[in-house]
């Protein structure tokens, strides 16, 4: 089996909240590197070994959830008491199969919790270098003044904690693809894809911390919006998502609709990221993971993101005609062979994508379960000409068989 494309979530409750039980709640989601409950450097470190455990058991890993060991516990321990800290909890946890990481901070913006966040992963990956620090930036984080960032540009920025630490992951958060279809969407794709180059130019894999949840502005989340947040960050290069958030809290005016609701019942919302998840990487996220991104076009509308597919632009699909807008990602796995995908960004009715091919250079397959099931199309119009036919915020891929 492939590497599974990441899926997590913020959990802020207490892991007094919770037995191990809740880690099925996590795995049947969908999820493949949930975050632990809220644990503290007071408790036993052994607490967290029966939901390790469990994980363990479930196939997934766990990312530890320690409110001390942000960029603010490191400031007010110094590095040397964050590191004895650190260590007298690896020597407990450190080796389970179950455990992912430690999460090390959220949002850091000012230039000291930068290098402070900077100095958590460092000592994260110097205590225990199997194991991956969970970092969210900001999203905002690619405009940020250099002043912020030592002086360094956003590239920079991430190459300098890559270097330093070795740890070449991280994980950014954006909401404004929830707020509407317009201004809100292209936001999202415009940040989206600065802060994926960003990251590849640091030769870093770079998560999305996504929304889930009904939050201030952002609207609540059905399966339509919920798949397309996961297939335009996966279309344009992201390595892993994370979600806010997974629980509502007992009284929050400004936050509901997540997948479990207050009173601890799965709501709507966690099902639909159930399916969502779990069918992306039934069919797609083995082949996100392994393969190389070659390019993204877009179709109908290009948001002054991505450039608009022309004939001309691939050697041997000559056309793609949508009737709303699409994005058009084509991959390259690791035998060379060629794949592209289409997501329609329409989240309202299903969308229609007429491909035109060079039948002399090459046949045009359907492709599922990450490129291991591959056929004809049932909609293949003559021997150059498919219609892929893809349902809202859904996607589908083709594998181009040079002849």
């Amino acid at each position: 089996m492939g590497r599974k494309f990441p899926f997590t979530m913020w959990t802020y409750n207490p892991i007094e909240d919770f037995t191990p039980d809740e880690v099925d709640v996590w795995a049947d989601c969908g999820m493949t590197a949930p975050m632990a409950p809220a644990t503290s450097i007071s408790q036993d470190p052994g607490i967290l070994i029966p939901f390790l455990d469990r994980a363990a058991d479930r196939g997934i890993k766990l990312i530890a959830n320690y409110g001390e060991f942000g960029y603010r516990g490191m400031h007010s321990m110094g590095a040397a008491e964050y590191e004895r800290q650190l260590r007298r909890i690896v020597d407990v946890i450190g080796d389970h199969p179950g455990l992912y990481g430690f999460c090390v901070g959220d949002e850091p913006r000012l230039p000291e919790h930068m290098e402070a966040t900077k100095e958590c992963v460092v000592v994260n990956k110097k205590v225990a270098p199997h194991l991956t620090p969970f970092i969210n930036y900001r999203g905002s984080t690619i405009d940020f003044d250099p002043e912020q960032l030592g002086g360094r540009d956003p590239a920079g920025w991430f190459r300098y904690v890559a270097d330093e630490s070795g740890c070449r992951e991280f994980c950014f958060d954006d909401y404004s693809q929830t707020i509407n279809d317009g201004g809100g969407k292209t936001m999202f794709l415009d940040g989206t894809k600065r802060m994926v180059e960003a990251a590849e130019a640091a030769g870093c894999e770079c998560w999305e911390c996504l929304l889930s949840s009904a939050h201030h502005v952002f609207r609540k989340q059905n399966e339509e919006r919920l798949m397309w947040q996961i297939h335009a960050a996966a279309m344009m290069g992201v390595k892993g998502i994370q979600w806010f958030r997974f629980y509502d809290r007992e009284e929050a005016n400004e936050l509901m609709f997540s997948p479990v609701d207050e009173f601890g019942n799965k709501t709507e919302t966690y099902y639909a990221m159930m399916r969502a998840q779990r069918r992306f990487n039934r069919h797609y996220g083995e082949m996100f993971m392994r393969a190389k991104r070659l390019g993204t076009y877009m179709l109908k509308s290009d948001r002054g993101v991505y450039p608009e597919f022309r004939p001309g632009t691939h050697e041997m699909i000559k056309s793609l005609t949508a009737d709303d807008e699409t994005m058009v990602t084509f991959l390259q796995d690791t035998d060379g062979s060629e794949y592209m995908c289409l997501f329609h960004m329409n989240t309202e009715w299903y969308g229609s994508v007429k491909i035109r091919y060079d039948a002399s250079k090459c046949r045009v397959l359907c492709a599922r379960d990450n490129g291991k099931d591959i056929a004809e199309s049932e909609y293949k119009e003559g021997d150059d000409d498919i219609e892929a036919v893809i349902l809202p915020g859904a996607m589908v891929m083709f594998k181009i068989e040079k002849r």
